[in-house]
C-alpha cells in the first residue's frame, strides 16, 4: 500500500500525533486511502480504542498484513497472546521484512518466559529497524534476564538514545546498574530521566530507594517530598514520606500523615506500619492503638509477614496481667509470619521465644534447630538460636 512506509517510519520514532494528522489528511483527500486507514486502525489500538480501530479496518482485506498486524496487537490487548503470536508468526512468514511482526513475536514470548525465542525474534526487528527504540527496550530486558549483562546495558542504552522520554529505559537500566553496586551511576540516570520526564512518578520513587540504599537520607527525604507533591492523591507515595519521617524521628509528623490517610480510607500496609512503629515510639505508648495499627496491616497485604512478626513481638512484650492471653495472641500472629515467610529468620525466632514461654520446649528446641539448618544465616540468629537451644537444655 502507497505511504506505509512513511506510517511506519513515524510510528517506530514515536511519532504519533503527526502520523495521525499526515493520515487525516490523506484520508480527506482519497477517502479510499489504505494506508491511511491502517495507520489510524494501529493508532486506535495503542490508544486502546478497539471499536475505532475495527472501524478503520472495516473493509479492508483481512489477508492484507498490515491489518494482521494491527488484529494482533488488539489480541495482545485483549489477552489472547496464542491468536496473536500466531497472526504475528503468519505476517513473518509472509513479510520477513516487517520488524514489527518479529518484534510482536519477540514481546509475546519474553511475557511468557521463552527469552531464547524472545531474544531470536527481537533481535530480528532490530536489524530490521535499528532505529526504533522499543525494539532496544525489549531485547535489553531479555538480554539481562538471560545475564547478558553488556549487551543488555548496550541496547537500553540505545533505547535512551533513541528516545530519552522513555521512563521504562530508565527504571530498568537503573535496576540492571544497582544489581551491579553501581548506585551513583544508578543515581545520576535517574535523575536525569526525571529532568527530561517533568517529574515522573516511577522514577521519582526510584530514585528515592537508591539514595536510600547509599544512606542518603536527607536526599531521600527531599524526593519522597517532591513524589508526594506530584502524587498527592497517591497512598503509596503519602505512605512512602510517612516511612521517612518515622526515619527522620518525626514521629508526630508521621503519625499525622498516616490518620489522614485513614480518614480517607486510604491507608496502606506501609502505612499502617509506621503508624504501628510510631505509635510504640511515642510516649506515653499507645498499645491498644498499636495493636490495631498492626492488625490493619496484616489484612490490608495477606502476604507480607512482616506486621505479623511485629505484631507478634508487641504482644511478646506485654504482661500477661495487662493483657490477658497476650501470649497464646503471639504464638497465633507469629504463627501466620512464619506461614508468610517460612525462610526468613526472624518469625521462625520469634516463635520458638513464644513457645518456649508458654511452656512449649520440645517445640522451640525444633524451631530453633531448623533454624540452624537455614543457608546463609547471619551470626546474629544464629547465635540467638543457639542459645535458646542451651537455656532450653
Amino acid at each position: 500500500m502507497a505511504e506505509t512506509a512513511r506510517y511506519d517510519a513515524l510510528l517506530a520514532a514515536g511519532e504519533l500525533d503527526q502520523a495521525r494528522r499526515e493520515a487525516e489528511a490523506a484520508l480527506k483527500r482519497d477517502a479510499s486511502d489504505l494506508a491511511a486507514r491502517v495507520a489510524l486502525a494501529r493508532l486506535a489500538a495503542f490508544d486502546g480504542n478497539e471499536a475505532q480501530a475495527e472501524s478503520w479496518l472495516a473493509g479492508v482485506s483481512a489477508e492484507e498484513p498490515d491489518v494482521q498486524l494491527v488484529r494482533a496487537a488488539l489480541l495482545t490487548r485483549r489477552g489472547d497472546a496464542a491468536g496473536a503470536l500466531a497472526l504475528y508468526r503468519k505476517v513473518a512468514k509472509a513479510r520477513p521484512q516487517k520488524a514489527e511482526a518479529w518484534f510482536g513475536q519477540g514481546y509475546l514470548l519474553a511475557e511468557q518466559g521463552d527469552n531464547a525465542g524472545a531474544r531470536t525474534a527481537l533481535e530480528q526487528a532490530v536489524k530490521l529497524s535499528p532505529s526504533t527504540a522499543i525494539h532496544h527496550f525489549h531485547l535489553g530486558r531479555v538480554l539481562f534476564a538471560q545475564e547478558n549483562l553488556k549487551d543488555g546495558f548496550h541496547h537500553l542504552q540505545e533505547s535512551l538514545r533513541l528516545n530519552p522520554r522513555h521512563g521504562p529505559s530508565y527504571l530498568v537500566l537503573a535496576v540492571a546498574l544497582q544489581a551491579g553496586g553501581e548506585l551513583g551511576a544508578a543515581e545520576e540516570l535517574l535523575t536525569t530521566g526525571i529532568k527530561a520526564l517533568d517529574g515522573d512518578p516511577y522514577l521519582l520513587n526510584a530514585l528515592c530507594n537508591v539514595q536510600l540504599a547509599r544512606g542518603n537520607l536527607s536526599g531521600a527525604v527531599a524526593t519522597a517530598e517532591t513524589l508526594a507533591r506530584v502524587e498527592p492523591d497517591a497512598p503509596a507515595a503519602q505512605a512512602n514520606l510517612a516511612r521517612l519521617r518515622l526515619a527522620q524521628g518525626r514521629l508526630t509528623d508521621a503519625l499525622e500523615l498516616c490518620k489522614k490517610l485513614a480518614s480517607r480510607g486510604q491507608a496502606t500496609s506501609q502505612s499502617r506500619m509506621v503508624e504501628g512503629m510510631a505509635l510504640e515510639a511515642i510516649e506515653p505508648v499507645d498499645i491498644p492503638a498499636a495493636l490495631t495499627a498492626w492488625r490493619e496491616a496484616m489484612k490490608l497485604d495477606p502476604d507480607d509477614w512482616a506486621p505479623a512478626n511485629n505484631l507478634g513481638n508487641l504482644l511478646m512484650r506485654i504482661p500477661e496481667d495487662e493483657l490477658p492471653g497476650a501470649g497464646q495472641q503471639a504464638l497465633e500472629v507469629l504463627e501466620e509470619a512464619h506461614r508468610r515467610a517460612p525462610e526468613r529468620p526472624e518469625p521462625q525466632l520469634n516463635l520458638a521465644l513464644v513457645s518456649a514461654r508458654l511452656g512449649d520446649k520440645q517445640r522451640a528446641t525444633q524451631l530453633a534447630q531448623s533454624l540452624l539448618k537455614l543457608e546463609r544465616l547471619d551470626p546474629e540468629w544464629r547465635e540467638q538460636a543457639e542459645r535458646l537451644i542451651k537455656a532450653l537444655a
